[in-house]
């Protein structure tokens, strides 16, 4: 039997644009992700490898156009040579960047506008060049050609030719180079695209921004990146919308947080560092002295960061916890903190949300849960448990004001002064037992309703024998108050008015009728 070999001719269908596009991130406010981070290794690559920005002096701006029909990102970076503009940005699945520095290195994210927007549009200028690039992609036609009715009828490469153009124009050699973005028209964009308040509470989650000038610990926790060995890059990310003030962006973490079932805002009490024994990953996490979980989703929870960009939200850092124990992964919304990782040892996965599922991942994964998660772990039920051994303490301390209120009692609440004296201690105790009742269990918060019932209760019967009681009211000796006072002023205006016959007269009559004598 004879055999030919015959040769293979790849075919590559619309659906793998559609797999790699609209089918690549689970969440479409990711784009916005991917434009910042793309922003941020060009303005990284400005800075130390091409020397024509100064440290400091990068910055990404996101701008909604008017009415919110448009959003424009724009990077102060290398920006890319008219020479390679247009086939590195209409390649897909190819990326000049390095996996092992850069945070994004597919070419794969600058696509991810496509979900949402109808025309999706990239515009740049290298340093010292006459010319600028722009390549626009015909978003609403790709994900039509892309659906399934026609995404077999194209390969990839006639649907990108039938929807991307290039356009290469003259300009000032002289203008500093820039990277840009513009989504023009949405269709179904995400909330963050519409409301300028949750892109920046967006923003401040994802992208490699600084601390805010008001967290205590900023200087404590770049100290412990220097020990660490890997660092914080930042960049000044501003967001604009028309008709306000440009707004710089900052991590989330401030000097006060909410807590489930706390009635004030609460503070941190200290950073404590972790550092790996491989170097790969160093962490800091927020302590506070109240259990329970914080209430708000920018803040609550460990997060992974790479380059300071954040991989995923709290998922990650949850799933380790679990393989410790599965209860304890609810510890993970009892703390704030960050985890950075080395890019050298750890390979963020395509959509951003984990890692590659490398061995140096799995043995990273296995020291943190041993360090890090062991010890909050730990530290939250000893939180936990304080809340038990307060409720013993609350309650062996209201027992004694029991034992006053039942001696004030017997003898008929007579000393006012202890009585005063009693109730401000309850409603002391009281102010306490809420704090304590902070995110207690069922169990332990139940008694503390009860302690605090009992206490209230003791208390308002006290106050209640502060005030002096009421005089019996005798109604006949009031009327004859009354008539003896009248009787009088009558008599007055009689003796001016009346003869003297005639007011003896009246007094005789008055003196048998209503038995009065002048007084």
């Amino acid at each position: 039997m004879t055999s030919v070999s015959v040769g293979v001719e790849p075919y590559f269908g619309a659906f793998i644009l559609e797999t790699l596009t609209v089918g690549m991130y689970g969440e479409s406010r990711n784009a916005i992700r991917e434009y910042v981070q793309n922003g941020f290794d060009s303005i990284q690559r400005a800075v130390e490898d091409l020397d024509i920005l100064p440290a400091g002096a990068g910055k990404v701006t996101v701008s909604f156009h008017d009415n919110f029909v448009g959003l424009t990102i724009r990077d102060n970076g290398a920006g890319l040579s008219v020479d390679i503009a247009a086939s590195t940005l209409a390649s897909i699945g190819a990326s000049r960047k390095d996996y092992r520095t850069d945070a994004g290195f597919r070419g794969i994210g600058r696509l991810a506008g496509i979900v949402f927007a109808n025309t999706l549009t990239f515009r740049t200028k290298a340093t010292g060049e006459p010319k600028q690039t722009t390549v626009t992609f015909k978003a609403a036609k790709m994900r039509e050609l892309m659906s399934p009715a026609m995404g077999s009828t194209l390969t990839a490469d006639a649907l990108l030719r039938q929807c991307v153009t290039v356009e290469i124009e003259d300009v000032d050699k002289t203008l500093p180079s820039f990277f840009e973005v513009v989504l023009d028209g949405f269709t179904s964009p995400p909330e963050e695209c519409l409301k300028s308040d949750l892109m920046a509470r967006f923003l401040s989650q994802v992208a490699p921004v600084p601390f805010a000038p008001d967290f205590p610990f900023v200087a404590q926790i770049l100290d412990h990146a220097a020990e660490g060995g890997i660092g914080i890059p930042q960049v000044n990310v501003i967001l604009e919308e028309p008709g306000e003030e440009p707004k710089l962006i900052y991590k989330p973490y401030g000097k006060t947080y909410s807590v489930e079932g706390g009635a004030d805002l609460t503070p941190l009490v200290k950073v404590t560092p972790f550092f790996s024994s491989s170097k790969t990953w160093w962490a800091w996490v927020g302590f506070k002295d109240v259990p329970g979980s914080y209430l708000e989703a920018e803040y609550r929870g460990l997060r992974v960061r790479a380059k300071n960009i954040q991989i995923d939200g709290t998922d990650v850092v949850r799933q380790i916890f679990q393989q410790r124990a599965k209860s304890n992964a609810r510890y993970q919304d009892w703390f704030v903190g960050e985890i950075y990782v080395d890019l050298k040892a750890v390979i963020p996965n395509a959509r951003r949300d984990g890692f590659e599922e490398t061995k140096s991942w799995q043995d990273m994964q296995k020291e943190i849960a041993n360090s890090v998660c062991k010890d909050l772990g730990s530290a939250a039920q000893e939180i936990s448990n304080e809340a038990q051994l307060t409720l013993q303490k609350l309650t062996e301390k209201a027992e004694g004001y029991f034992e006053s209120y039942e001696s004030l009692k017997a003898a008929s609440f007579k000393n006012k002064d202890k009585v005063i004296t009693l109730s401000a201690e309850i409603t002391k105790i009281q102010g306490q037992i809420a704090r304590a009742s902070r995110n207690a269990d069922t169990p332990t918060l139940a008694s503390f309703r009860h302690l605090g019932s009992r206490l209230a209760d003791a208390k308002t019967e006290a106050i209640s024998q502060l005030a002096e009681p009421a005089p019996v009211f005798d109604v006949e000796q009031r009327e004859q108050e009354i008539q003896e006072r009248v009787l009088e002023e009558l008599m007055v205006v009689f003796a001016e008015r009346l003869a003297t016959p005639c007011l003896n007269s009246v007094r005789a009559l008055v003196k048998d009728v209503f038995d009065w004598s002048p007084s």
